[in-house]
Order: C-alpha cells, then structure tokens, then sequence
C-alpha cells in the first residue's frame, strides 16, 4: 500500500476514534517514509489519545523541529502538558492559540499587551476570548490581577455579562471590548495562568468563586416541581457545533434510561437539545431560562449536578454545587486521564468512558452511586 494509502487509512481511523486502526497505519506509513511529518503528528495525535502522552509529547517536539512555526502543533503539545500537570511547559505552548508570528491576537487594540507587570493604578483591559466554560475557568484568577494595583476591566459575551456582574476582581464589565473606556493595558484571559505562573500545586480550589444572585435564586426556587428524593440537575448536550461535541454529548434516551427513581430530576439544557426532555420525568423550563445568571440562580436550588464537559460543568464547579461530569474517552486536558477528581474544581467527580463512544458504562456507574 502507498504511503499516501496509509495515511489517509490513519486519518480517517483517527477521526472515527478507532484509535489502534490508526496508530497501525501511522507506523506503516512511517515505516515507508520516517520523516513524514503529517504522519508523526497524527501518531502523536493517537498515542495521546489512548493514554501514551510522554510518547505524544517527544513526537510533537520531533514535530516541532521539522517545523517549529506550526501553530496547531504547538497548541497540541500544550493540551498534552497540560493533561500531564506540566504546567510550567505548557503554558508557554498554550499561547500558540494565536498565531504567533504576529504576537498580537487583537490588532485593533491601540494599547500594549500586559507583561504580567504590577499594575500601579493603571487599568486593565482583560478580554474573555474563549468559549463560556474557558471563561468560567478562568475567571478564578481576576482577583490576583487586581491585587497588582490597578483596575480591571472585563470584556465577555452577553450571556454571561449578568452573571459576572460583581465577582470578585472585576472593576468594570463590558459586553464588547470596543465599547470599554480608556485603559492602558490589554490581555487575553485564558492567558492569565501562564502570567501569574500557575502550576498544579498552587492552583486555586476555593470555591464558590462566582454566586448566584439571591433574588434570582429565590425566584427560580418556587419553579421548581416538589416531591422526594435530590434535586438534580442535568445536561446531556454541549454546543453543537464544537468540533468535538459528537464524542462528548449523550443521547437524552440514554441518560434517562439510567434515572433511577425518587429523585427531582430538572433539565439544565438549553439550545435544540433541551426539546429532547419534552414529555419525561425531567422538568424543562423551556425558554425561561435567558442566560448564566438564570442557570446559575436554578443550579443554586439544586442538590447536585450531573452534566457532560460543557459550560454547566464550569458553572457548577465555581458555584461549589456538587457535580458529576460525564467525561468522554478522550478527555479535554482540565479533566485529566484518569481518576474521579481534579484540581480545578474540588466538588466535581469524574466519570469517564472506558472505551470511546461506550456511554452506557459510565452512566450505569451514576446510577448506582445515586
């Protein structure tokens, strides 16, 4: 068979997640051909994907002296380290997110990158570049910058604008970073660790972080259908258009096959998804739920929280409401490989896919420990 054959034979495996199928064809095409780029980043790819990531990360670095511009490859090496506890080694690499040749992810900005220099009464301008649960994460760290001696500013999408309002370390909160008053600085916030110099063994784990508003909360109370047993919280879907979202989302007649009874269960989904609920023993509130401070308001009212990796993950986890996160076989590096904890958020409890697309196993495990 050709290289070119058995390539595009890994590539495709790779994509389907029949990670052995791949990882067989990748040798073979290197084999042919050692010096194949494509091939050594794919396998690279594979190896992490089934949990051999220190091989993962000494091919990505192979990667990197054939090509050391590549910035998808930088931003792989990063999410490896990352799920190592590397973290020192990743950060760095994680900034490649941007292209970096050019060194600035905002070019209409009239204003300096911030250098992580004490701040001495200037204002910051930090921008919440990332999707919702990035910027939940991340948000932990404000508090630390306004320390520095200055003011903060925050630009973050609308959706959690209500929410934020208030937390701690945020000054002043804008929707669109074009509309923020003067500031002498800028910087992105999922850079902030990096900045600050964050490792694994003096990661913040304090929660709560961020609260819901008490009128909200006693509002959203009152909503919600009474009875026996726990109030508990689901989402089964992510945003469908993440490029992972096939893999980390669960089919709603599945979850709820595994609900045992005597307990409230209450759907924390929105989007499309949440019509899924429609008719069963999960309470949907439809459209009444308009944004993160109404989900956060709802999840206050709750016991606990049974959610696949998206944002409602983050939510809960910075609320300090117990959640159980539906991790699938290739996890995003903030959850790990391995274990039923993490660092980021000390109430979560893991439970992760032994094989991938395989749900039923690690649904079955929520439903005896419920």
């Amino acid at each position: 068979m050709p290289v070119e054959d058995d390539l595009k034979t890994g590539k495709m495996a790779f994509a389907e997640w029949r990670f052995g199928e791949a990882e067989l064809a990748l040798r073979q095409a290197l084999d042919q051909q050692p010096d194949l780029f494509e091939a050594k980043a794919y396998l690279a790819r594979c190896l992490d994907a089934r949990g051999d990531m220190e091989t993962a990360v000494e091919l990505y670095r192979q990667c990197l002296k054939a090509q050391p511009d590549n910035a998808t490859v930088h931003l792989l090496l990063a999410q490896s380290l990352l799920t190592l506890g590397r973290y020192e080694e990743a950060w760095p690499a994680y900034e490649w997110r941007y292209n970096a040749k050019s060194g600035q992810p905002f070019p209409d900005i009239d204003a300096p990158k911030w250098k992580g220099e004490v701040l001495d009464g200037k204002t910051l301008l930090v921008i919440a570049e990332q999707g919702y649960g990035d910027v939940l994460q991340f948000i932990r760290f404000l508090p630390q910058v306004q320390a520095l001696g200055g003011k903060v500013s925050l630009a973050c999408s609308a959706p959690l604008a209500r929410l934020l309002e208030g937390t701690a370390g945020i000054d002043h909160l804008f929707h669109d970073w074009h509309q923020a008053p003067p500031f002498d600085a800028y910087f992105p916030l999922s850079s902030l660790p990096g900045a600050l110099g964050v490792t694994t063994d003096d990661l913040p784990g304090e929660v709560p972080y961020i609260e819901a508003d008490p009128r909200l909360a006693r509002r959203w109370a009152g909503r919600i259908q009474g009875g026996a047993g726990k109030r508990i919280g689901l989402c089964w879907a992510g945003r469908p258009t993440h490029p992972n979202d096939a893999f980390r989302s669960v089919p709603f007649d599945l979850v709820r096959d595994h609900l045992p009874a005597g307990n409230r269960y209450v759907s924390l989904q929105i989007g499309e998804a949440a019509k899924d609920a429609a008719g069963s023993v999960v309470q949907d509130f439809g459209t009444r739920v308009n944004d993160f401070a109404d989900t956060a308001a709802l999840i206050h009212n709750l016991d606990q929280v049974i959610t696949v990796d998206t944002s409602v993950a983050h939510l809960a986890g910075a609320i300090g409401k117990p959640v159980w996160v539906l991790v699938p076989y290739v996890a995003d590096w903030r959850w790990g490989r391995e274990g039923e904890t993490m660092p980021w958020y000390p109430t979560a409890r893991i439970f992760r896919q032994s094989e991938p697309k395989k749900w039923e196993p690690p649904l079955a495990a929520i439903a005896a420990a419920l």
